[in-house]
């Protein structure tokens, strides 16, 4: 376990200190609603204000419109997940019920260039919405391989078909002969119900490719040519064909008319945690027609599963996506039923827990809630924040988190990094796998910066907890590799 007091090489920096905080009250959130979104589960309105430049840190001007519609009036608090180093939320209260407009406020520091997609939480509802992350500098000059006719080597994923809706799976690869790096955002005309586009930054010169994501639904069959924009100018068209609509498919459940088969249940279940495109389960079936299917389960517990597309006649399983929040723990049943065929399948809610520190390590889920502690020292220089939990109470399997301002200021809510020695502040984590292997990511002394930075996020902080989440690679050897474990998700609840 690496652990540092940076106190004197961080004076020796001799750089002015800066910050920017925003207090968010967790205790007392009594209003109750949804947010508003399209079919998509798209946030309407989708509204992004403000520029989003890699390793800039977020402003007021750098915020989102939402609207949630208010059932029952009081306290709020609206928040998204942390992707690429930033997040965005928002707290107050709800006076009127019915429709209302939200902004919520972004915190943090963008660390790559390109599209983000973040998953925006409000009571048991979500929706999603796009920022745009640029690199500092202008636009980009580029010309689209095949300009002026046929969009040289265009090549289509996903499948198109009238009346099914497009997602992110549906991509148009173009290509493209980049003289000058910097932004870029290319599009399609809205042809047949679906429109392409795409946008990030351009690091590197020379001939490369960018992906186009399709979004809206077909509503005819037959071939259509997308004309596409972008690069001062340039312009090109490519075809997509769109399948008839297909009949339903003819399938049974395997298990059906008693308990599924081939279950394999995805993601973390617990009550009061809202369920992510993690939390999924894949079903056994035997396909005597190729078409299509949707199928939905009742709600249990406040949430249901869901899915939908193609079943061909070697197909042999399908998943369904939960949506909601769990109220309670406990073992609820789920009936799927489709065609007269139906089955069961159980899915186990663990109760609240508290003090905790939860992730996904390279996907899979853990828990660390044995022995946790958290100390705050705001009385010392350097100050000092500390907190970390085990797996289990039989092996040596932890979290651990160090945050120091050296300069002897508050620790308080707001975004910690790796990267701001600048400010004074210094970011340790640790790891410890299951065979006893350390994997960390440490603020560089000797000023060097981290891409993507490990990024810790105190949200709340009073005289008797510490509340946040937190996300990043860690890597053995004292944090230089090669050995990495991609941390995500990440969520802590901890006692001071």
């Amino acid at each position: 376990m690496k652990i540092l007091n940076v106190l004197v090489l961080l004076m020796l920096a001799g750089i002015l200190f800066t910050s920017c905080q925003k207090e968010l009250d967790f205790e007392n959130i009594d209003s109750v609603g949804t947010l508003k979104s399209d079919t998509a589960f798209n946030c309407l309105p989708s509204t992004v204000y403000g520029e989003y430049i890699t390793d800039s840190t977020l402003t007021s001007a750098n915020y989102i419109e939402v609207q949630v519609n208010i059932a029952a009036t009081g306290n709020y608090l609206i928040q998204s997940d942390t992707i690429n180093g930033y997040s965005f939320s928002g707290t107050g209260n709800l006076g009127t019920a019915g429709l209302n407009t939200v902004k919520l406020y972004g915190y943090g520091k963008p660390v790559l260039p390109g599209l983000n997609q973040f998953i925006i939480r409000f009571d048991t509802s979500t929706c999603v919405i796009d920022v745009n992350v640029e690199v500092p500098g202008g636009p980009a000059s580029f010309a689209l391989a095949g300009a002026g006719g046929t969009c040289t080597g265009a090549v289509l994923n996903g499948t198109y078909m009238e009346a099914f809706p497009t997602s992110v799976s549906n991509t148009a690869v173009v290509a493209v002969d980049v003289t000058t790096i910097g932004n870029y955002a290319i599009s399609t005309t809205s042809v047949n119900g679906i429109t392409f586009t795409g946008t990030g930054a351009f690091t590197t010169l020379g001939p490369q490719t960018v992906s186009l994501t399709a979004s809206g639904t077909p509503s005819a069959a037959g071939p259509f040519n997308f004309a596409v924009s972008g690069g001062g100018g340039s312009g090109c068209a490519f075809s997509v064909t769109f399948d008839a609509p297909a009949p339903p498919a003819a399938f049974t459940l395997g298990g059906a008319p008693g308990n599924c088969t081939g279950v394999l249940l995805s993601g973390n279940y617990a009550a009061g945690t809202a369920m992510n495109a993690n939390n999924n389960i894949t079903l056994n079936v035997t396909v005597t027609s190729a078409g299509s299917y949707s199928i939905t389960t009742i709600s249990q517990d406040g949430i249901s599963f869901s899915g939908s597309g193609l079943l061909t006649l070697t197909s042999t399983q399908i998943t369904l996506t939960a949506s909601g929040t769990p109220a309670a723990g406990g073992t609820f049943n789920y009936d799927v039923s489709t065609g007269g065929s139906i089955c069961t399948f159980s899915v186990i809610v663990t109760a609240p827990i508290t003090d905790f520190i939860t992730c996904d390590i390279d996907g899979v889920a853990a828990t660390f809630n044995v022995n946790t502690s958290a100390i705050l020292d705001n009385a010392s220089v350097p100050s000092d924040l500390t907190f970390f939990g085990f797996k289990n109470a039989t092996s040596g399997s932890q979290f651990y988190f160090n945050i120091q301002k050296v300069d002897g200021a508050d620790i308080t809510n707001g975004t910690y990094t790796v990267n701001q020695l600048a400010t004074f502040t210094y970011l340790g984590v640790t790891y410890t796998d299951d065979a006893g292997v350390d994997f960390g990511a440490y603020t560089d002394l000797t000023g060097g910066t981290q891409n993507p930075a490990f990024t810790v996020n105190v949200t709340s902080l009073t005289a008797t907890r510490v509340v946040g989440t937190f996300s990043g690679p860690v890597k053995d050897n004292n944090g230089a590799g090669p050995g990495i474990k991609q941390i995500t998700n990440g969520q802590f609840d901890l006692p001071l």
